[in-house]
């Protein structure tokens, strides 16, 4: 399976709160540091999901280097960081070298490079079996992230699209994990889709039953498409404004507006789940007032 992954990278920091309204972390003051553990992490994850038709052991015995057959398929991925040759961190993707591909885009707004970063992974679809759209501080930890993505679109014949559940580590008493994407108001989410709790099942892998809801919430800040899906779109002209700002707009409404988007049920989020490398939402904890399930 081959995966062509594309990641909108931008860093600045801004002094007054003014000029970050939303709060974005790739604008947040002071934050850099943290943004850059954040990319780290996400390209780390990223390459360590790769899979070779072989593994290979270190033999101290005999001292030379074994080869054995992997027993999972290969799993091969593009990764392509678009940002606009200067707002970037740099130290951090000099890391990877040749592992990525760094691609200088230049839109006129730069709050619109996330739009250039979609739209050049549409336009570079050929060859790829599934293509994804990944803010810069999202982590995979999944090793089946891309097969469960793959069996999901094929088993939906290419109609839906499927989002991860996306949540922030939680070092609270009682408290492990805090999912960010909770559910929106019905008079937002009805411009776009009515929402529906089990709305399908299927059996993952043949043996773990999954229930999925079509979604009060489609962001992740990331969708995965497949080739079909892709070339789909290719044959329109995709939104450029309409869900909450340009970020949100590149990373739910480019799916949103054609296909019903879909997460796992919430007792089954850890299905397919992305992790918030640069947190952003724990301080609610201490300020929305809680109440039992």
């Amino acid at each position: 399976m081959r995966v062509h992954i594309c990641i909108p990278h931008y860093a600045r920091e801004e002094a007054h709160p003014a000029a970050n309204p939303q709060g974005y972390g790739s604008l947040r003051a002071g934050g850099q540091f943290q943004r850059a553990l954040a990319l780290n992490r996400c390209l780390h994850s990223l390459l360590g999901l790769q899979r070779q038709a072989e593994i290979t052991v270190l033999n101290i015995q005999h001292k030379r280097i074994d080869h054995a057959p992997a027993d999972l398929p290969p799993l091969e991925l593009q990764i392509s960081v678009c940002t606009d040759g200067e707002h970037q961190l740099t130290q951090v993707l000099d890391l990877f070298g040749p592992r990525i591909e760094v691609v200088r885009l230049q839109p006129d707004n730069p709050r619109e490079l996330p739009l250039a970063c979609r739209d050049h992974l549409i336009a570079n679809r050929a060859g790829a079996d599934l293509l994804m759209y990944l803010e810069d501080d999202l982590v995979i930890h999944d090793p089946a992230f891309f097969d469960k993505q793959r069996w999901f679109l094929e088993k939906t014949e290419h109609r839906f699209s499927l989002m991860p559940h996306r949540y922030e580590p939680v070092h609270q008493a009682g408290i492990h994990q805090l999912l960010v994407d909770g559910p929106l108001s019905p008079q937002f989410i009805g411009r776009f889709m009515q929402p529906q709790a089990n709305a399908a099942q299927g059996l993952y892998a043949g043996q773990e039953a999954v229930h999925f809801d079509l979604t009060a919430n489609p962001h992740s800040g990331c969708f995965v498409l497949s080739a079909q899906q892709a070339e789909e779109l290719s044959q329109q002209p995709l939104p450029r404004e309409g869900f909450v700002g340009p970020l949100e707009t590149a990373a739910t409404l480019t799916v949103l507006h054609r296909y019903p988007v879909m997460k796992p049920s919430l007792k089954h989020w850890r299905f397919l789940q992305v992790e918030h490398g640069h947190p952003s939402f724990r301080s609610y904890l201490n300020t929305f007032p809680h109440q039992a399930g």
